[in-house]
């Protein structure tokens, strides 16, 4: 939508210096004047002028919007959400994405611009289309039930390189399971010691036992919301999303604590460098301990 304005206000640009040329011609100039071409010439550059500014501050007007979103508070809660109490409480699984955003917690809208929105979705997500966006939504639900966490504890018990890769080939028949385990193992090894430092875990019992199941419930709920913002998807198919993100989370997760902690150990099992995982880290405790936080209001447990 974005580049199909630019073009049109490129064309703009081209239709009226060709009518100025056209009437550079018309008009009709006693010999030796220059006065009504030069009149001409000047309303030229105040056009090509007036049609870059606009194309500018068009270009860079949702980032300035994106900008000004950033004095908001952290938790913008619509008053007058239409949602019920149990609906509130599932977009708030979703709450990380928004509070990054700056946007709604507690609605369908997020508070996106539309243009920054789809955007987002083409760029991240490559969702343009109602298949496009069910295909994404799909990969993401799958995503959800791709817990390795048991396997990880194993490994943490087993400590040696070649004791985990014959764990692996033991316990794995698909060859791209035992793969994908076997990368999220070296990625929790890597970060455990910093999230323990960072007091999002006390050790890797607990690492294992939360599992990173919130990671992906978060992705799901908060993408399924832009989908059906944007027209991509019915209300009736995101809620079909983010129930299925709902029941995941309360399978292994008991309170909105954990579902935090679990975020941030399926950030770092899906590859997160430090710096990303201390920026998460965060927004889970402003959402754990802030008293203004959502997460205070809704209760987790159903």
């Amino acid at each position: 939508m974005k580049k199909k304005i630019i073009f049109c206000l490129i064309a703009m640009l081209g239709f009226l210096s060709q009518q100025a040329f056209a009437l550079r011609f018309r008009v009709r100039v006693p010999s030796g004047s220059s006065e009504s071409s030069n009149g001409v010439v000047t309303w030229i550059v105040y056009a090509v002028i007036a049609v870059v500014v606009a194309v500018t501050l068009y270009r860079y007007f949702f980032k300035i919007r994106g900008f000004l979103r950033q004095f908001k508070g952290d938790f913008l809660m619509d008053e007058n959400s239409s949602l019920s109490k149990e609906q509130q409480q599932k977009m708030l699984l979703g709450a990380v994405y928004a509070v990054i955003d700056k946007g709604y917690l507690n609605t369908i809208k997020t508070g996106l611009e539309k243009e920054e929105r789809e955007d987002r979705l083409e760029k991240d997500w490559n969702i343009c289309t109602h298949d496009s966006a069910v295909d994404a939504l799909n990969g993401l639900k799958i995503a959800c039930t791709k817990d390795y966490s048991p396997n990880i504890g194993e490994a943490f018990k087993l400590k040696e390189q070649k004791a985990i890769e014959k764990y692996l080939r033991d316990t794995f028949v698909n060859p791209n399971d035992a793969k994908a385990c076997a990368k999220q193992i070296e990625r929790a090894f890597k970060h455990i010691g910093n999230l323990v430092k960072e007091g999002i875990v006390r050790d890797e019992v607990e690492f294992s036992r939360i599992g990173g199941v919130a990671f992906e419930a978060t992705r799901l709920v908060a993408i399924a919301r832009m989908c059906a913002e944007s027209k991509y998807i019915s209300e009736q198919e995101m809620w079909e999303y983010v129930d299925f993100a709902d029941e995941q989370a309360h399978k292994s997760l008991t309170s909105w604590e954990d579902y935090g902690k679990s975020y941030v150990i399926g950030d770092c099992l899906w590859g997160a460098d430090s710096y990303d995982l201390g920026q998460s880290s965060k927004i889970i405790r402003k959402l754990i301990n802030d008293p203004k936080s959502p997460w205070k209001l809704f209760p987790f447990e159903k």
